[in-house]
């Protein structure tokens, strides 16, 4: 069990704690944690199984029977697929730390297009390796997840399938690759079903627990998770193609850009976090002089998304277009705000101590 435990352990002992926690927040974690799991984290890798099956089935019936409509099917799946996952995919802690999961889900970013040539490669020289879906799970994680995926049916050359022969190389290593997102969906969603033991530990801190020792530091986890995800959001997601203007952004380097996902699954990111926020009920742990930070945090969400949800078109033209790249910056600055809110007023008023970052440049 320690390999679900261990990096998030470590990211909830470097959380500085204050000496006196407000009592009732300890007195509610129990609630707060309870709710965590049943509200959003087994709803949310749920829904996120469903729709890796739904892939897996569009894509069979593409391979089957090509045509237009097969193809527009299997895309719109990949893109309620990739949404669901943005929702979950900031929560550390489990199953998704093992066996590289995280990075066999989503291998982003792919920092030398190292990834994206492996996936060339093996449709140029049409390796039967990666028609398979065992075999494929063995393979280079950039070669067997939602961006492999995105590549086969929206890269250059895809519009083919919808005319190609059924089972066509190109559809296979796609079924394949849906078949294997499947297996690793089910996998997350079976770690945090009731009475596992991952389960159990969350649910119920004790100093024997090797997830956290007390209600503290659960209560650190659960905001830390939020905190994270929108570090993560800003800098990574957004920051790594909006580096500084002319030159120097890399808009082609955005996740999702051949689907035009970009910006939704930004706005699903931190639709995910809001809703970790809210069906958490992580307000309980604020006393009663501090209950309006909640609304607070809430207002500041509502800001970054309703931002994030202007765009509908793609990270090109978003930083090409002046008034539309200083919305994205804005962006930025409307997702540090909330982090803001979280880490120097929320956090402290919990009983948790400010300034320190959950970010870890991932």
């Amino acid at each position: 069990m320690a390999w679900f435990f261990s990096r998030f352990r470590l990211l909830v002992l470097a959380f500085l704690l204050l000496p006196a926690a407000n009592a009732g927040a300890v007195e509610k974690v129990g609630e707060i944690l309870h709710d965590s799991w049943s509200g959003y984290i087994v709803p949310s890798y749920g829904e996120f199984s469903e729709n890796t099956l739904k892939l897996e089935k569009v894509t069979q019936a593409l391979c089957e029977t090509p045509s237009a409509g097969s193809l527009a099917s299997a895309r719109a799946t990949f893109g309620s697929t990739a949404l669901s996952w943005a929702k979950i995919e900031w929560l550390r802690v489990g199953p998704s730390m093992g066996e590289n999961r995280l990075e066999r889900v989503l291998f982003y970013p792919d920092r030398k297009s190292t990834g994206l040539k492996q996936v060339q490669r093996a449709l140029a020289q049409q390796d039967e390796a990666v028609t398979d879906a065992a075999k494929l799970a063995e393979l280079s994680v950039a070669m067997q997840g939602l961006g492999a995926y995105e590549f086969v049916l929206f890269g250059k050359g895809s519009e083919a399938l919808s005319s190609a022969q059924a089972n066509s190389f190109a559809c296979r290593y796609a079924l394949a690759i849906a078949e294997n997102l499947h297996g690793i969906a089910d996998e997350l969603a079976a770690g945090w079903q009731a009475e596992t033991p991952l389960t159990r530990a969350f649910l119920a801190p004790s100093p024997e627990n090797p997830l956290y020792r007390d209600d503290i530091e659960a209560l650190s986890l659960v905001i830390g998770t939020i905190i994270h995800g929108l570090e993560a959001v800003r800098d990574v997601r957004i920051g790594y193609f909006l580096r500084g203007g002319d030159s120097r952004d890399r808009p082609r380097s955005a996740l999702y850009r051949r689907s035009g996902l970009t910006l939704a699954s930004i706005a699903a990111n931190l639709e995910g976090c809001l809703q970790l926020f809210e069906q958490s009920g992580i307000e309980r742990a604020l006393p009663q002089e501090g209950a309006f930070l909640a609304d607070q945090v809430r207002l500041e969400f509502q800001l970054a998304l309703s931002t994030a949800r202007e765009f509908n078109v793609g990270p090109e033209a978003l930083v090409a277009d002046g008034k539309s790249r200083k919305r994205l910056e804005y962006l930025k600055y409307a997702i540090s705000n909330i982090i803001a809110r979280l880490n120097d007023e929320f956090a402290p008023a919990a009983g948790l101590a400010a300034g320190f970052s959950f970010g870890d440049g991932d």
